[in-house]
């Protein structure tokens, strides 16, 4: 029997440690990193943040490099299809949609905002499935 809360703790744990390494490689403290995943102009954006300051622009492609995989450019589509249904079913408008990832009080998460207000918690474990 497969244990969901168990896949979604350890899919967790491997995007907080590509978030440690980003924050470690820019010198911010890893608790005031943040991953934010929108689409601009029809075209999928990530960003890294620090306590709302932008950072940096990163590529879809580098980070399925961190995990050891091969990128693959229909990736990006799948990730931005996962986007624009996660959005529709929850009557956020596309162009306001920004899925954050981050860590709070010790536990990473994947959120969906829109623009600036909190919408719902998202499966770690469903957003990687679209990135892999």
């Amino acid at each position: 029997m497969l244990n969901i809360f168990n896949i979604e703790k350890q899919a967790s744990k491997r995007v907080q440690r590509f978030l440690l390494h980003k924050a470690t490689e820019e010198n911010i403290e890893p608790a005031n990193a943040r991953l934010v995943i929108n689409i601009l102009s029809n075209d999928l954006s990530v960003h890294l943040y620090d306590q709302g300051k932008f950072l940096k622009t990163l590529t879809l492609k580098s980070i399925v490099e961190f995990f050891g995989k091969e990128y693959d450019e229909a990736k990006t589509g799948a990730v931005s299809e996962y986007i624009k249904k996660i959005s529709k079913e929850n009557n956020v408008e596309l162009a306001t949609a920004n899925v954050v990832i981050c860590e709070n009080k010790g536990e990473l998460g994947a959120h969906l905002y829109n623009q600036n207000k909190y919408v719902k918690r998202l499966s770690t474990v469903q957003l990687l499935t679209a990135v892999y």
